[in-house]
């Protein structure tokens, strides 16, 4: 709180005169508009500059079971604190934003979960049209989020969703540099409702390299609202700032430490099948019908929490973005 006292000490027992009178009065009013006019300044420069936004993942008890519908209405839930205030980016730079967001993360042995809430006035308004794995998502609405598990300012995951349910991902490195060529393996489900859209995400252990060791991991989010142009971001809204940038990130209390999670074996396989066919009717000779198929297999494994071997046995180069 700013609190304002102007008085005038006596110098004279002369009186003061009307036009003194106006003179004060319009300093008075000009040092109350001053003040005024600097106080959301002040806030917003807090929110980006001082002490980093913090939010604490909630531990589910050994018995609680999450099922991803997009409900929310388990336990650990209720109880998680959600990340909200959110500060708009675009169109009005440090402003309110329109629609409200919430961000919820609970975790158990095995998985992480984040629960989101995109409220939306007018949801049938929602744009979400992209449905292909990894596509860039610039005309849908979308929600999008980063990880930095060492808290090392410099790399981590990011990820990102819109109202169908498309999944993306890619690892960042330094100055926000990414690479889409890397799929981890998490799941998620959409629900839409006259609210807006739901998301709830699992994301397996074994899937991040981490420091198990640590205590708190960067997080940062970001919510696209596409017909109205507009960016919100948790933290780090200013222009020269990014939520690919890692030291723009706000921390998530998530105690791992003495094996409190597990990466497995950190070994994954994602297995793959397709198939085609080819036929020209039309010509004479007939072409006859054919038929391809192909198979192969992604193996992903954790050396150490901070290495991750990737091998790719017959790649399938038809899933193979170019840029």
């Amino acid at each position: 709180m700013i609190g304002l006292n102007l008085r005038t000490q006596p110098t004279s027992t002369r009186p003061v005169t009307g036009n003194q009178l106006m003179l004060y009065r319009s300093l008075c009013l000009g040092a109350i508009f001053t003040i005024f006019l600097a106080c959301p300044l002040l806030v917003q420069n807090a929110a980006s500059t001082g002490a980093r936004r913090t939010m604490t993942a909630e531990r589910m008890t050994s018995e609680e079971v999450i099922e991803l519908d997009g409900l929310l209405d388990e336990p650990s839930w209720q109880r998680a604190v959600p990340a909200t205030d959110f500060i708009q980016q675009d169109p009005v730079l440090g402003g309110t934003p329109t629609e409200r967001t919430e961000v919820r993360i609970i975790y158990s042995r095995d998985h992480l979960y984040m629960g989101v809430l995109c409220f939306d006035s007018e949801p049938d308004k929602m744009l979400g049209n992209t449905m292909k794995r990894d596509e860039f998502l610039r005309a849908d609405d979308r929600f999008m989020w980063v990880m930095d598990t060492f808290l090392d300012q410099q790399s981590g995951y990011f990820f990102e969703m819109n109202p169908s349910g498309l999944m993306a991902d890619s690892l960042m490195g330094s100055g926000g540099a990414q690479s889409r060529e890397w799929d981890g393996i998490w799941d998620a489900k959409v629900l839409r409702s006259h609210l807006g859209w739901t998301l709830e995400i699992k994301i397996p252990f074994r899937t991040l390299n981490f420091d198990p060791d640590g205590t708190a991991w960067g997080i940062n989010f970001q919510r696209t609202i596409r017909r109205k142009n507009e960016e919100n971001l948790w933290t780090g809204y200013l222009r020269n700032q990014q939520l690919r940038q890692m030291s723009n990130a706000g921390l998530l209390e998530i105690d791992i430490r003495g094996g409190g999670v597990t990466q497995g074996f950190g070994l994954d396989v994602k297995p793959y099948l397709t198939g085609g066919g080819s036929e020209s009717p039309g010509r004479d000779p007939v072409v006859p019908l054919v038929k391809t198929t192909d198979f192969g297999v992604d193996l992903f494994y954790n050396v150490t929490p901070s290495l991750r071997a990737n091998l790719t046995v017959n790649t399938d180069f038809a899933q193979t973005e170019v840029d």
